[in-house]
């Protein structure tokens, strides 16, 4: 009894399957694993230019307030440095937003390959089902990005709590320090706790990939059904393969029985090998298999063979060498001359066919 697609999944993906669910945007990525480089990206970029970073705000700051001192605050003045501002925000941001984002494609690229589909962006009334939402946020699926989400959360506040704990002191000594001494202290501390967040984040984007991967091959199993039925729709149903197999064994026996009425003789082994033999005097240079079978099919060659008063000759050795060395179409082979010409020679005598 069909389970109509609801049995237990337990087969592997077909490739088909596979194929239809990447067409689909449907593929095993990791967030985790993309926001942890392009976090490691935003890091390596803030900690190599913040010199200059540090310089462009200041620069602005001063341009700022020697502005207010030259013209006093109006309408235009307030433009002019809302405008410097917004110009120097965005040569200050966009550096890390270019590189951000050509790290983020990177990985994704990484991960999926190449890929391009639109069918994520049709709209699907089914996703503003109420029900099927609160299903999703509960399921298995969405306690395990739950727990992620603690994980990582977790994993930083632990990394932060540590390194602050073992470096009160430093915190401490900078308040005897100069300025520059001791933000350059307190970088390092933000730098050196950054970077160990970051392998932290990277660590778990490997694990969450391989979860991924994992979870994507487990949602895309399909029930022995679904298999059965994918490979109908690719090889086609097997009743019909049968009966197109038996069409095609029924066309090819008829054209072999009309074949026989060209034959001068058959030669049998007796009882399960037919060969219909045609040979012209005038127009061949060797005799011709014209038909040939065994069992059944030397059965129908037979019967014929006698319908069409054809002769029927017994040779065991000749019949099983004939079948076995030849097709339907070929000559006869040099090494079966003798004995094939002496059948003929005795058919030919009998028919009065030689001159």
């Amino acid at each position: 009894m069909p389970d109509n697609g609801t049995g237990e999944k337990t087969e592997e993906p077909t490739p088909k399957r596979k194929r239809e669910a990447r067409e689909k945007g449907n593929v095993a990525k990791s967030k985790e694993i993309s926001q942890a480089f392009t976090l490691l990206a935003s890091f390596l970029l803030l900690y190599f230019f913040m010199q200059q970073i540090m310089y462009n705000v200041m620069a602005g700051i001063e341009r700022y307030f020697s502005t207010l001192i030259v013209d006093p605050l109006s309408v235009d003045t307030a433009a002019r440095l809302l405008q410097d501002t917004m110009i120097y925000t965005v040569q200050t941001i966009y550096p890390v937003l270019i590189v951000t984002a050509a790290v983020g494609f990177s990985i994704n690229f990484l991960q999926i390959g190449p890929l391009f589909t639109t069918k994520n962006l049709a709209p699907d009334i089914k996703k503003l089902d109420p029900i099927k939402g609160l299903k999703n946020i509960f399921s298995l699926r969405g306690f395990v990005e739950f727990l992620k989400s603690l994980l990582k959360l977790g994993i930083i506040a632990f990394i932060a709590q540590s390194f602050l704990k073992n470096n009160i002191i430093i915190f401490k000594r900078s308040l005897n320090q100069g300025l520059d001494l001791a933000l350059a202290e307190i970088a390092s501390l933000i730098s050196r706790m950054g970077f160990t967040i970051i392998a932290a984040m990277v660590l778990l984007g490997i694990f969450d990939l391989l979860y991924q991967q994992w979870q994507h091959n487990k949602d895309l199993k399909m029930s022995k059904y679904e298999v059965k039925q994918e490979r109908k729709e690719m090889e086609g149903d097997p009743m019909i393969l049968q009966k197109r197999k038996e069409k095609q064994r029924q066309f090819s026996l008829n054209r072999m029985m009309n074949s026989v009425k060209d034959a001068d003789v058959v030669i049998t082994n007796p009882t399960h090998i037919a060969v219909a033999l045609q040979y012209d005097l005038d127009e061949m240079d060797a005799p011709i298999v014209a038909a040939k079978g065994e069992g059944f099919v030397a059965e129908k060659i037979k019967e014929k063979a006698k319908e069409l008063e054809i002769e029927i000759v017994e040779n065991k050795p000749l019949a099983r060498s004939l079948n076995s060395m030849t097709e339907i179409g070929d000559q006869v082979p040099v090494d079966l001359y003798q004995a094939v010409a002496e059948v003929l020679a005795y058919i030919f005598k009998e028919n009065n066919r030689f001159n």
